[in-house]
């Protein structure tokens, strides 16, 4: 049997579609699972992860989601960084135990100049990557209620073109990259401060209606009025403003915590985890929740 670890290619994205939808998520179709590997925007993508191949035929897969983002502020000054984000982690039960699952892991971390990312809510594949190196990159999160009416200290907007003519050069190319994907932006200003923020907005539990952060591009003002903004974007049903813990400054003592279910990790040489939000990833692709 010949088995080889490669970098997958264009023609290699049906028969890894048809593998995740067959034996890793049966409930996610095939076209699903293909906007993984048809993200629009990185037009030139280094693969589309890495493959096992045995005998000819693909069975197992580790994806990786690259972008190019803008990292830093205006104080710090910006600067371009790869991002690789990971999609999915699956290998045949035919050729477990021979160490091609860690191999795949390994493939998709030869180019160290990039930041890898992974977001799963699965704890199976967390001693792993831990053990190749990955650092937690957040363990906690802060919530936010609804506590009284909505205050005019705080000024929300929500239309996309308004938003769009308030942005920076860098937000705008966020806003064009996300236009398509499930997420919500915001446009916040308070106290001669603005921030854009990037929200996923979805029930989970009994019900509950989360107001997820994905990004904002000041920390410290979404800090500051996460209070009112909870009052002024929470509807009256049962529902939760949330932020993990790096995306924010501080909160006050008063502030909620829990500790994540599963933790958050990352590999950079150069990328400080506040530089690392949630966008350009599987999330917004396939439309998945935060948790």
């Amino acid at each position: 049997m010949s088995t080889v670890i490669r970098a997958a290619g264009p023609g290699d994205v049906e028969a890894i579609c048809t593998l995740l939808h067959t034996k890793m998520n049966s409930k996610f179709s095939v076209e699903r699972w293909r906007r993984l590997m048809n993200y629009p925007w990185l037009t030139e993508k280094p693969d589309f992860g890495k493959v096992v191949e045995s005998d000819g035929q693909i069975l197992g897969y580790t994806g990786l989601i690259y972008s190019d983002r803008m990292v830093g502020d205006p104080q710090r000054g910006f600067r371009k960084e790869r991002f690789a984000s990971m999609s999915s982690w699956y290998l045949d039960k035919s050729l477990r135990g021979r160490g091609l699952g860690k191999g795949m892991l390994l493939a998709t971390m030869e180019d160290s100049s990039q930041t890898f990312t992974i977001f799963t809510n699965s704890s199976k594949p967390i001693g792993i990557v831990k053990a190749l190196g990955y650092q937690v990159l957040d363990d906690r999160r802060y919530h936010w209620y609804k506590s009284g009416p909505a205050s005019s200290a705080i000024v929300l907007t929500r239309d996309f073109d308004r938003i769009h003519a308030r942005a920076t050069d860098i937000q705008r190319q966020i806003l064009a990259d996300m236009q398509s994907m499930p997420v919500t932006p915001v446009f916040v200003e308070m106290d001669d401060r603005q921030a854009l923020l990037f929200l996923s907005i979805k029930s989970k539990g009994e019900d509950v209606l989360w107001f997820d952060l994905l990004y904002t591009s000041d920390a410290d003002l979404f800090t500051d009025c996460a209070p009112l903004l909870a009052n002024c974007l929470l509807p009256d049903a049962p529902s939760v403003l949330a932020a993990d813990s790096r995306l924010i400054k501080a909160p006050s003592e008063d502030t909620l915590c829990e500790h994540l279910p599963v933790e958050r990790h990352y590999l950079s040489k150069s990328v400080e985890p506040r530089d690392i939000d949630f966008l350009y990833s599987e999330l917004q692709l396939l439309d998945l929740k935060l948790d």
